[in-house]
């Protein structure tokens, strides 16, 4: 599906943002050599969501990263799905998803309060009266830090996830398209790992979607246990107070990896 990009544009900026995940959704995640892989964009909540067009000044950058190197992810303005490439390189193919900051202003309190209190950090709350900080009327500045895994031909233990350089990032410490009962996950900040900072597992098996949460260690690592057949998502959002001259009095960024499973979990 291709939109107009006057539509396309029309639709991005009408997408509800606050306490929304973004995320990146390859239509399928373990593809042949030569197939196409189709990725779409996606925002929602609950691991729902509505395709994101592909639009080249909402982004730093788009790339896949696989045992060839690094490449630019190129599309027409407001294509949905948002690129289609051939798999023309075995193995894992890392594709991030590097978003430009957009903004935000809260006209009611409760939904910043009920935003960070879900995303694990209530402390932010404290911060913003100890700020002396109004309650409506404020803006919060926010930025989106998306991965997918895609494994092209034969799973391998060699192929391994990397980090992108993003500035929050989830890193899978092993290949998740190998047998395993779960998956180890690194959270990193500007290239230093978090520790003590909530992890959102979605895992979408049919119409079925279910939430948990989980803590990285002081390592900065998570353990996410592996429940059987369907897609994952994980995501984590950290919050800092923005520069004066940002015209924000908060700015969030949020990482999200994707990956599936699909033929059960070896113990």
């Amino acid at each position: 599906m291709r939109l107009f990009p006057t539509i396309a544009a029309a639709l991005a900026f009408s997408l509800p943002v606050q306490a929304h995940e973004f995320w990146v959704e390859p239509l399928s995640y373990e593809v042949s050599l030569g197939d196409e892989i189709a990725v779409d964009l996606k925002v929602g909540q609950l691991f729902e969501g509505r395709p994101y067009p592909y639009l080249s000044h909402k982004f730093d950058r788009y790339q896949i990263t696989d045992a060839d190197g690094v490449h630019d992810l190129i599309s027409d303005e407001g294509d949905i799905p948002s690129v289609v490439y051939d798999a023309t390189v075995p193995g894992l193919h890392v594709i991030a998803y590097d978003a430009l900051a957009e903004q935000l202003t809260y006209d009611d309190f409760q939904d910043f309060v009920d935003f960070v209190e879900e995303e694990g950090l209530p402390a932010t709350v404290d911060r913003h009266r100890e700020r002396s900080l109004p309650e409506t009327g404020f803006t919060e500045s926010y930025t989106r830090n998306a991965k997918a895994l895609v494994q092209v031909g034969p799973a391998l233990a060699a192929d391994t996830d990397v980090a992108t350089g993003m500035d929050f990032e989830l890193v899978a410490l092993r290949n998740p398209y190998l047998p395993g009962a779960s998956l180890p996950v690194k959270l990193l900040r500007q290239g230093a790992p978090v520790p003590d900072a909530q992890v959102a597992l979605f895992q979408r098996a049919g119409s079925k979607v279910e939430r948990t949460i989980y803590r990285t260690n002081d390592q900065g690592v998570a353990d996410i246990p592996l429940r059987g057949d369907g897609i994952y998502l994980l995501s984590a959002v950290h919050m800092a107070e923005s520069a004066e001259d940002t015209g924000a009095v908060w700015h969030s960024t949020w990482a999200s990896l994707t990956f599936a499973i699909t033929e059960g979990v070896a113990e």
